[in-house]
């Protein structure tokens, strides 16, 4: 999902031609330069590629219109139409993450989400064998337009046990919670600042490894929305809190 140089066999001469295309190059051509954030005190890179891939397939972007941190601390997350094409929004911490426990707030507007819309908090570690030490946080009906549209997940989602599907109560906020520790992962839901849900695991708990956080906005199997956009989660109150 994610990010070398050759040996220098050209005289000062042969570098010219390139210095100069790179002082006259507009400032768009440097649009897929990658980009980080500083959210909830811990820095971000924002995906960009040049075409669809796996979530999806979705094309990502990381233009300042497409992610950004408002003056509150809050993140915005779009989901919108560059030229023709629909352009999803991932953001992934560039630190480890831990056993802890991990909480955020999202606003009213999840529980409205088009049906093929998937707003994703999750952990990933390049290990398949470990199911990429992945545990989710999901928000999407998934293309079913009166299915749950909360999902907690440890993978791989195909086992029995390793899934929790929910409806999101209409509320003012969402306040998600996923504790991790040796052999746990729980997962708690606050509605408006009240107990909504709750689920325990039973199953294999993965170890940290090298997983690291990440939060995307995106399209399920890249199925456009029904509504012309641009669609937004914006998360507050991000915290993290290591096990002692």
């Amino acid at each position: 999902m994610h990010r070398s140089g050759k040996r220098n066999l050209l005289r000062y001469a042969g570098w010219l031609p390139f210095f100069m295309m790179l002082i006259t190059l507009p400032a768009a051509a440097y649009a897929a330069s990658p980009r980080d954030i500083i959210f909830g005190g811990i820095a971000w890179g924002l995906r960009q590629t040049s075409g669809p891939v796996d979530p999806g397939p979705n094309t990502f972007s990381n233009s300042p219109d497409q992610v950004w941190v408002d003056e509150q601390g809050s993140v915005h997350l779009t989901l919108q139409k560059r030229d023709n094409v629909w352009t999803a929004s991932e953001m992934m911490a560039k630190k480890d993450a831990g056993y802890g426990t991990y909480r955020f707030t999202v606003s009213s507007s999840e529980s409205s989400l088009d049906p093929n819309i998937v707003f994703g908090f999750f952990t990933w570690d390049k290990a398949p064998e470990a199911f990429n030490r992945e545990i989710d946080i999901e928000i999407s009906r998934w293309g079913v337009k009166d299915g749950p549209n909360g999902w907690f997940t440890v993978q791989p989602y195909d086992v029995p046990g390793n899934q929790h599907a929910f409806n999101l109560p209409k509320a003012a906020s969402y306040t998600f919670e996923m504790r991790w520790d040796k052999g746990l992962v729980e997962f708690v839901l606050y509605c408006d600042g009240k107990l909504s849900e709750y689920w325990k695991y039973a199953g294999r708990v993965p170890e940290p490894g090298r997983a690291r956080l990440r939060i995307n906005l995106w399209l399920f199997r890249g199925k456009a929305p029904q509504g012309p956009g641009p669609y937004e989660v914006v998360i507050s109150d991000f915290s993290y809190v290591p096990s002692r």
